[in-house]
C-alpha cells in the first residue's frame, strides 16, 4: 500500500469492517478480462462464504481461475470543497485476496449458507437448511491469503 499512514493492520478492525458490510464485491479474471460483481456473503472469522446459481459467468470463471479479490466498505462519503480538485473522500475499506473453493460436503454447505444467513439476521437463530433447499445452489468458501484495510477522513 502506497499510503502507509492510511493502512489498517489491526485484525479486529479489519474483521469489524467485513462484519458491518452489507455487500461485498468480488473481482475475478477470465483470461485477460476482469469481472466484478456484488455479492451477499457470510464470514466466520476465518473464511468468507458466498452462494451462486449452478450456472453463469461467475461459475465458469471460477472453474478456470479460483483466485479472487473481495472488497468490503463502510462509512463512504464525499467531502466537498470550493474547488472540485480539493474534494476528498471519507471511507473505510478492506480488500481480501484468496482462493475460492466449491463446497460439496452437505454439512459444510449448510454451514456456509448458515454463515450467509447469519450475517444478515444479526443475532437470529441459525436457519436449519434442508437437503432439498441446498441442492439448487452452489456454495463457495474463500480462504483468505491476504487482508488489508484502508481508512481516510
Amino acid at each position: 500500500m502506497r499510503r502507509k499512514d492510511k493502512q489498517i493492520s489491526d485484525i479486529e478492525a479489519l474483521h469489524s469492517v467485513i462484519n458491518k458490510a452489507t455487500v461485498c464485491r468480488i473481482g475475478l479474471v477470465k483470461e485477460d478480462r476482469p469481472y466484478v460483481i456484488p455479492l451477499s456473503f457470510g464470514f466466520d472469522g476465518r473464511n468468507i462464504y458466498f452462494h451462486s446459481a449452478r450456472t453463469g459467468e461467475k461459475v465458469e470463471i471460477l472453474k478456470a481461475n479460483n483466485h479472487v479479490c473481495l472488497e468490503f466498505e463502510q462509512d463512504i462519503s464525499i467531502i466537498e470543497d470550493e474547488k472540485p480538485c480539493d474534494w476528498s473522500a471519507r471511507y473505510l475499506t478492506v480488500v481480501v485476496h484468496g482462493t475460492a473453493e466449491l463446497v460439496d460436503d452437505l454439512v459444510a454447505k449448510k454451514y456456509g449458507l448458515g454463515q450467509i444467513a447469519e450475517h444478515y439476521q444479526a443475532g437470529g437463530e441459525q436457519y436449519p437448511f434442508t437437503d432439498a433447499e441446498i441442492q439448487p445452489v452452489l456454495v463457495y468458501k474463500v480462504t483468505i491469503e491476504e487482508i488489508v484495510g484502508k481508512i481516510s477522513g
